[in-house]
């Protein structure tokens, strides 16, 4: 809460003419709320119009990165993230947001980091046009391009790369601990050095993408293309193997000039997933066939007890000293016992009828999500959100 009115009174004192927070405000949980319906491009519109409104504030960059990402834009979650956490490392939410940052690392076809969890650590990746470039961060040498992400203390680091026959690059930048920062520098030739690399025709070399396994059927931007070092030029790219009777395999790939990405489908058998999806689907619909049964049993069990209810209430109220006190219909303790009996054994059954349907219905819902999960050529079946003290989980129907 202390947060937050701080944040109110910035925004305020930011503005004389008017007051900017109720609109921020407004366009934040109208982003939000969109978002968690799967409205996409309208969850867009008002989560950046509250980034405008305040470019400090880390929440419109959190879930504009947890949309990115849902949207399979991965360079879009990547900075989004990064802006969030250098807003505020603390918040509650940090963890959530380095998690969405390496899922969509990951996704993007970054170089993988191998170590242990960074915690509050660090770590870095640099990337050239031109393989075999020397990198120097703070003066120390690390290493030749392309280098794989390695853990380094956080903060500002000044990185120089240096080669042969091209002019020197120096960066600057900020890490953050707990995610991998990826730097990706064009060396530009340098025309006074005489280097037999820049003999000929100056071409920046284009970006070997390896698929593997060879012999599947692939497509690279919709174009068919041979397994093996495939030739693309920066950017994002849609990659697709196929294999006879399994799904496909669609990844977006993001390459930068100078890396090299190896890619290994994994392959699901569609008759498999299939026969999962079938499976869950007969559980769910006999799950529902229970809790049916265990609905109309109830209904009986609770009749059957409002009449032994109603008999008791009748037969107490009767007066021996009235004339006609027995005029039918009159019920005797065998009657009560009957209709009480009959409560119990169809509230019984109701019990197990509802309890079996709960625990069928169950497990068609994971055989469906087992199924669902494990396509291939969709994105994944849940796509997760960090929110106030914990996260948002969103599925994106199709029909």
């Amino acid at each position: 809460m202390r947060r937050c009115a701080v944040l109110l009174l910035a925004v305020s004192a930011a503005t004389a003419s008017a007051d900017p927070a109720p609109e921020l405000t407004k366009e934040f949980q109208a982003g939000v709320d969109a978002f968690r319906l799967g409205h996409f491009d309208e969850a867009r519109v008002h989560l950046e119009k509250a980034r405008s409104i305040d470019p400090k504030l880390p929440g419109p960059h959190r879930f504009l990165a947890a949309l990115a990402q849902a949207q399979g834009r991965w360079q879009d979650c990547l900075d989004e993230a990064r802006i969030a956490l250098a807003a505020n490392p603390r918040s509650v939410e940090a963890a959530d947001t380095r998690k969405l940052h390496g899922d969509c690392r990951t996704s993007a076809g970054r170089p993988v980091y191998h170590g242990a969890d960074l915690v509050d650590s660090a770590a870095i990746s640099v990337t050239t046009n031109i393989p075999g470039a020397t990198v120097k961060i703070g003066g120390l040498t690390y290493g030749g391009t392309p280098l794989e992400p390695r853990p380094i203390t956080p903060g500002k680091l000044e990185i120089d790369i240096d080669k042969a026959g091209w002019k020197p690059a120096h960066v600057s930048i900020d890490a953050p601990g707990g995610i991998v920062t990826d730097v990706a520098v064009d060396l530009e030739p340098d025309p006074n050095a005489s280097n037999p690399e820049l003999s000929g025709p100056r071409e920046l070399p284009k970006i070997g993408v390896i698929v593997v396994p060879p012999g599947v059927a692939l497509t690279v931007d919709g174009k068919p293309a041979a397994p093996g070092n495939v030739e693309l030029p920066s950017g994002l790219h849609e990659v697709e193997a196929r294999l006879p009777e399994h799904d496909p395999w669609r990844r977006r790939v993001s390459l930068s000039i100078g890396q090299k990405v190896v890619l290994h489908p994994a392959f699901v058998e569609t008759a498999v997933r299939e026969r999962d999806v079938h499976i869950g689907i007969g559980l769910l619909g006999g799950g529902a066939a229970f809790l049916a049964v265990g609905f109309a049993t109830a209904l009986v069990s609770q009749h059957a007890s409002a009449d032994a209810r109603e008999i008791v209430r009748v037969e107490t109220l009767r007066d021996p000293s009235n004339p006609g006190y027995d005029v039918e219909p009159m019920h005797t303790r065998a009657d009560i016992d009957a209709l009480r009996d009959r409560s119990h054994t169809y509230g019984m059954v109701s019990d197990i009828a509802i309890g079996a349907g709960l625990v069928t219905a169950g497990i068609g819902a994971y055989f469906l999500y087992k199924g669902d999960r494990e396509r291939t050529d969709v994105p994944p079946p849940f796509a997760i959100a960090p929110t106030h003290g914990g996260a948002f989980v969103a599925k994106e129907l199709r029909w």
